[in-house]
């Protein structure tokens, strides 16, 4: 499954899904922007780094739409929307751990690379109290490499980047 990040404006984007087992899909605009990691970069990056198999994207990978996201082509149907929703049901089992991940990560990320999280972000970090400083260090270096790649996009540019793991019915 590849995930693509696009900037649409000067402070927006949007997440698509290029899946092979289910219908593409989008969700425009996305929440959480970032100049140097949209929120749900950080979501990818986290779940993949603490091997959340089941958090937003696995749900994804999964079949489901995570509550958000809607078919690039394919109509919305009733039975489309019955089907995903079952999957939603089903899947996404760690969804809530991702985003207490995404949540604490993303300030500790900052103050990592010398910055100051605003209020908002300062007050999730003890959800990280219990990571490794390994995997907190390989989560901050694909930050790293992820914002570099972001931050340089112009609008209408996207970055690609590949779930880790495979998808499954």
């Amino acid at each position: 499954m590849r995930v693509s990040f696009a900037r649409t404006g000067d402070r927006s984007y949007e997440v698509r899904i290029a899946r092979d087992l289910a219908t593409d899909l989008v969700m425009s605009p996305a929440p959480g922007w970032s100049a140097l990691a949209p929120h749900d970069l950080v979501h990818l990056v986290v779940e993949h780094r603490f091997g959340l198999r089941d958090g937003i994207f696995g749900q994804i990978a999964a079949g489901g739409n995570a509550g958000t996201f809607v078919p690039t082509q394919e109509p919305r149907t009733k039975a489309w929307a019955r089907r995903v929703e079952r999957r939603n049901q089903s899947r996404g089992t760690q969804i809530g751990r991702s985003e207490q991940l995404a949540a604490a990560v993303y300030p500790a990320w900052l103050r990592h690379r010398g910055m100051t999280p605003d209020l908002h972000h300062a007050r999730a970090e003890e959800a990280i109290a219990d990571l490794g400083p390994r995997e907190l260090a390989e989560a901050f270096a694909d930050l790293d490499r992820l914002s570099a790649a972001w931050s340089g996009l112009a609008v209408g540019e996207s970055l690609d980047v590949d779930w880790p793991w495979p998808e499954r019915r």
